[in-house]
């Protein structure tokens, strides 16, 4: 059922690569470095050996037609970030977001990125130049960077004006994830990093909450002359974690009769509540290596990584919910009264248990290498890239009984129901009468309803060819260049979530073979609280093994028919070609600084076949569907570069783009959700394989003035003309009390527009301070403010204008930060304002709030090879996730929308060490 783990791999290969690192490393031979790159050999401090590294970053930023930003990830004494996604925030207008389906916001990381808060699949994503496999599923192109270490990868650059040369399909822009080379570094180094990690929330809470993490990392120059590198690094972490959410249990209901919640948005009624806890164990390992060879005449590169990342993920859900159950009659035909105000009935106490382990794994090689004569250069290379998500564990288990309704038994015209009071915004209160509290109090109801298991995996082969010549003139015409690249990927996926592998118990409601025990009599603990306040029921957090054993005691996993394995199977093959030319125009006067100019143009050429299982309302039409199609775009840009005389650049972007829809948004089995406690249809989800590529114009223009002491300011505009944008809807049918089934389905909108501000700088004191220790003190941040417009078609009749989803207003960073003697120390806020979510049809549109983190990180260097580090995230115990019914916080949102959640804080000390 499951595609073989690339994890036999794993450990083998990191010990591998420490190995021949330690026999390289420690091979006694003069190191050519030293003279080669004597310049660099040394920084402020022996310990932070990636300060070479850092400022070829820099110098590359410098150095660029384009926009790029860089920011260095080695650094673990300063940041607690352990994943590359949470340490890209930093960058101006980088927000991060999670995969909220697999419970992702509540592990308290990052997993995607969004360049100017544009969608995530907006961007292109590159691992040293490598295109890399999709391993988080979902309908997106985007990567899930949470499997991903600081340890391994050196530096995130974030183009967002990328040119001819790369990837057309970047809207927003390209990310290109660098893993360290020797010729990064000034000398040859081996280097220890160590940290240990405390959750201040699963702590308080009596949960497992401490982890840590080891990397060691070494390069080594080698040859006659210098011309041979190698570096390796290897890393394995693991740490708990625990969160708290609170939200509702359905989608609000009119209050008054005849209404939808969109059409009278201050008229609402709040339907069920449910309070969440979770436990995370998050392990995360892997090596990369690369060894390079380079002289005047001829370059040739080898690069291997492997990255593997686990979360063990294990969720309690506390509920109160409106409903009636059989013997039970409601007084308000519709949940409506007399008066035509809504007045629901019955108060059921549930419980809800939810395993969701994820894995995901990425093997990656490539070779090549450069010619370069006098004015000619030729450069080749292939890669290979093998990406996997797996659920090997997704279990569920539900708990229901009769509902409270005021009655003798619980029987007959219900006199009761669960009204909820929203006066305050993060915390909804139900309001139960003493005999109600006491009845739903009581752990010994209700009985288990089901347990049941659920599998899925995805895996993504890429294989890639690129090839490129350039020539270099000494005039106006500095140089041309020319390539293309050629790229396929194979897919195979398994989804079965349809309550097949359900096993049902017997209870006062339903009938069964096995009596369903009541929670009580469940080996496990009960919460004393839960996000500061008492609960009208105790949350009980079940024994994970509990329900591991009866999983495997009464599923019968093995025993699925082929036409349910059939539901769930995925195939496909995508092609992609690409060819491109640009030319570099250079303009050098003598008073005015330099002007370059490079023109250039990319067709790119994309085909895919699929083969996967659809079905409409009439289950008769289930059936086998074979898809493909083909699209094709050319894409012309212009980037240019004035640098003017004293530190001054101005840079100008026209270009234009695609982005690619997601192969689930294409092709994949239609897929249902459930109740987890009456097993109703709530939705369902289908890809759309008619959707065009979204397309878009994208014009920038900036201004920077730097400075040789660690001072610059940048400013920038851009504007975006989006065409085609794929909207994220929900369509309800049913009327009444009941919404009905939500019917989930992407398609194309009409078009769109984002425009906005960018700025950064950097201030250091240095020689301005009025004392020596005092001129390690600076300042620097980054504001990004923009506006979003998309319009797009629910309906027939119906066209509607919104915001871009998942585009913030406001996305600011600001730090202050000290670097003198042995001491460093940095102190980081971040914001990233409200955006909005999914847009629907009668309920109000869901909005993610605005999100705020203080961070702050203290180093100290006992000696000049070992440094002892401090740090804290989220000092002030901000949300982690906040999500809302409309665009104001006055109205949380439901169950799987996330609802209002905390992870708490972390507190981190580290040592590093080099030799």
């Amino acid at each position: 059922m499951t595609k073989p783990s690339l994890r036999p791999l794993g450990r083998p290969l990191l010990l591998a690569l420490m190995l021949s690192a330690s026999s390289i490393a420690y091979a006694g031979a003069p190191d050519p470095a030293a003279d080669v790159d004597a310049e660099v050999q040394r920084t402020d401090n022996d310990i932070v050996v990636l300060g070479a590294a850092d400022r070829r970053l820099v110098q590359e930023e410098e150095d660029a037609v384009g926009t790029i930003d860089v920011v260095q990830t080695g650094d673990v004494s300063l940041r607690s970030q352990t994943n590359i996604a949470d340490l890209a925030k930093q960058l101006p207008g980088v927000s991060v977001s999670v995969d909220q389906a697999r419970n992702g916001s509540a592990t308290g990381e990052a997993q995607f990125v969004s360049i100017r808060g544009f969608e995530t699949g907006f961007n292109a994503y590159t691992l040293d130049g490598l295109r890399l496999p999709q391993t988080s599923g979902g309908n997106t192109r985007a990567i899930s960077l949470n499997l991903f270490s600081p340890f391994a990868i050196g530096g995130i650059v974030v183009d967002k004006t990328p040119g001819a040369d790369k990837d057309a399909d970047s809207i927003a822009g390209n990310i290109d994830l660098r893993t360290p080379t020797a010729f990064d570094f000034g000398s040859s180094f081996v280097r220890a990093r160590v940290l240990a990690q405390a959750a201040d929330l699963a702590l308080d809470q009596g949960q497992a909450g401490m982890g840590g993490a080891v990397g060691l990392d070494m390069a080594k120059r080698f040859g006659s002359a210098g011309q041979f590198g190698v570096y390796v690094a290897g890393y394995y972490e693991r740490r708990a974690s625990a969160a708290e959410s609170v939200a509702l249990q359905n989608p609000y209901k009119a209050t008054v009769k005849g209404e939808t919640p969109r059409e009278n948005p201050d008229s609402v009624t709040a339907d069920g509540i449910q309070w969440n806890f979770f436990n995370n164990e998050i392990e995360r390992y892997g090596a990369s290596g690369s060894l390079d060879y380079r002289t005047e005449a001829l370059d040739l590169f080898a690069r291997v990584n492997y990255a593997r990342y686990n979360n063990t993920n294990t969720q309690n859900q506390t509920g109160l919910r409106n409903e009636l159950v059989s013997g039970q009659t409601n007084p308000n035909p519709g949940g409506y009264d007399d008066t035509g105000i809504y007045r629901p009935m019955g108060i059921n106490p549930a419980h809800y248990f939810r395993v969701e382990d994820v894995e995901q794994e990425l093997v990656s090689t490539q070779l090549g290498g450069r010619w370069k004569g006098e004015r000619v250069s030729i450069g080749l290379s292939g890669s290979y890239a093998d990406g996997r998500l797996d659920q090997p564990r997704s279990h569920t288990a539900a708990f229901r009984g009769i509902s409270y309704i005021g009655t003798p038994g619980q029987t007959g015209v219900a006199r009761e129901g669960l009204l909820i009071d929203l006066s305050d915004r993060n915390w909804p209160r139900a309001i139960l009468s003493p005999d109600a509290a006491a009845y739903v109090g009581s752990l010994e109801r209700p009985q288990q309803y089901y347990v049941q298991t659920n599998r899925s995996f995805l895996s993504e082969e890429k294989l890639t060819f690129k090839g490129e010549i350039d020539w270099r003139g000494d005039g106006v015409l500095a140089l041309v260049k020319a390539g293309g690249l050629w790229e396929r990927a194979d897919r195979k996926g398994l989804t079965i979530d349809d309550g097949s592998l359900r096993y049902r118990f017997q209870t006062d409601l339903y009938s069964g073979t096995v009596p369903g025990l009541p929670l009580a009599q469940f080996p496990g603990e009960t919460l004393d609280s839960f996000m500061g306040h008492q609960t009208p029921r105790p949350i009980k957090l079940i024994s994970r093994e509990a329900i591991e054993e009866q999983v495997s005691r009464y599923v019968d996993i093995d025993g699925l028919s082929e036409d349910i394995l059939n539901r769930g199977r995925l195939s496909g093959e995508e092609t992609r070609k690409a060819v491109f030319a640009t030319a570099t125009l250079r303009f050098e006067t003598e008073n005015a600084g330099t002007i370059e100019v490079m023109p250039g143009i990319r067709w790119e050429d994309n085909r895919y076949t699929a083969s996967f299982w659809s079905n409409t309302e009439a289950d008769s039409d289930a059936r086998f569907i074979e898809a493909g199609r083909k699209y094709d775009h050319l894409d012309p840009s212009v980037l240019a570069v004035w640098r003017a005389p004293g530190g001054w650049t101005v840079r100008g972007t026209a270009r234009s783009s695609y982005s690619r829809p997601a192969f689930n948004q294409l092709a994949g089995p239609t897929t249902e959700e459930r109740d987890a406690i009456t097993d109703e249809l709530i939705s369902v989800t289908r890809p759309n394989p008619d959707l065009k590529p979204v397309s878009a114009w994208n014009f920038d223009l900036g201004v920077e003035y730097r400075t040789e002491r660690n001072r610059w300011f940048q400013i920038a505009a851009y504007y975006k003309d989006l065409k085609n944008v794929i909207v994220p809807t929900a369509t309800r049918t049913g009327s009444g009390a009941v919404d009905g089934v939500i019917y989930y389905q992407p398609y194309n909108g009409l078009g769109g527009s984002a425009k906005g501000i960018e700025a950064s700088f950097r201030f250091a004191l240095n020689d301005w301070a009025p004392a020596d220790w005092m001129g390690g003190f600076g300042i620097g941040g980054n504001v990004t403010v923009q506006d979003t417009e998309v319009t797009y078609q629910l309906g027939e009749d119906e066209i509607r204008t919104s915001r871009l989803p998942e585009a913030p207003h406001l996305i600011a960073n600001a730090e202050l930060f000290y670097e003198q003697g042995p001491v460093r120390a940095n102190l980081w806020y971040n914001h990233t304002g409200k955006r909005l979510y999914n847009v629907e049809d009668t309920q109000p549109d869901t909005y993610t709030q605005g999100l705020n983190e203080l961070n702050l990180g203290v180093a100290f260097a006992m000696t000049s090879k070992i440094e002892l580090g401090l740090a804290a995230r989220n000092i002030t115990n901000e949300p982690t996730y906040y999500n809302t019914v409309g665009a104001s916080t006055r109205y949380i949102s439901a169950d799987r929308a996330g609802g209002y959640l905390k992870t708490g804080r972390i507190f981190q000390a580290s040592l590093t060490m080099t030799m």
